[in-house]
């Protein structure tokens, strides 16, 4: 869903309670760059706030990459055949440690273009995963849904919109406000409001994803 919140209202809300309207201590330049930063957190701590579904192309053997604007692969959906366009079987997600347990020669087992399991550890390396069977020297293609960077908000004129859902304008507004008062001061009272808005920032965050795993979790009511 395209965001109708502007940019400017945030970093206007900013200047009023940093009492610096005329953006002339905090520079809108300033503000533009921290939201920017602030629309990337969001994107790391919660990855469903930019997932798109993707088919790609793998490559021969187990080992393959991630898309070049991945943050997170966020699950293997299902086979899509050798052409991308045939739905096949879904794909099951399992951790690396189990297969080397259970089938220790699962990188070099005989190739096959129809994956059955998909390893992924987004703390190891998120720019890695791994198929099994491995992948033919004509590989095949899968779907996947991961959860890329958001678009860079080029400036703060009316009408540039934040460029992830408006239900995330007060946690930017949070992130500005910790990064505008935490910049080169060494005023404790100003310190401590910085972190304030940074707790803020990552309760709201937190809540959000809590919400999230509960409404996935969550079965019809018997």
């Amino acid at each position: 869903m395209a965001s109708s919140t502007d940019a400017k209202t945030i970093i206007d809300k900013a200047s009023l309670l940093l009492a610096d309207v005329s953006k002339s201590f905090w520079l809108a330049s300033e503000l533009l760059d921290w939201l920017n930063d602030g629309q990337y957190e969001i994107a790391i701590s919660s990855p469903n706030t930019c997932s798109v579904t993707a088919v790609i192309h793998l490559v021969a053997g187990a080992k393959q990459s991630a898309p070049a604007n991945s943050i997170r692969l966020v699950e293997f959906v299902r086979n899509m055949g050798l052409s991308g366009t045939a739905a096949g079987n879904a794909i099951r997600q399992v951790e690396r440690k189990v297969m080397d347990r259970y089938a220790p020669n699962w990188s070099h087992d005989n190739p096959h273009p129809v994956v059955v399991h998909a390893m992924y550890n987004a703390e190891d390396d998120n720019t890695t995963f791994y198929v099994w069977p491995p992948q033919p020297a004509t590989p095949a293609y899968i779907e996947v849904i991961y959860s890329q960077a958001p678009a860079i908000i080029p400036d703060s004129n009316v009408g540039t919109k934040i460029t992830v859902n408006d239900y995330y304008q007060n946690p930017l507004l949070d992130y500005v406000l910790y990064r505008a008062l935490g910049r080169g001061t060494e005023d404790t009272g100003t310190y401590q409001r910085s972190q304030d808005h940074y707790q803020r920032f990552a309760k709201t965050l937190g809540i959000k994803l809590n919400d999230d795993r509960n409404a996935n979790n969550s079965g019809p009511a018997k």
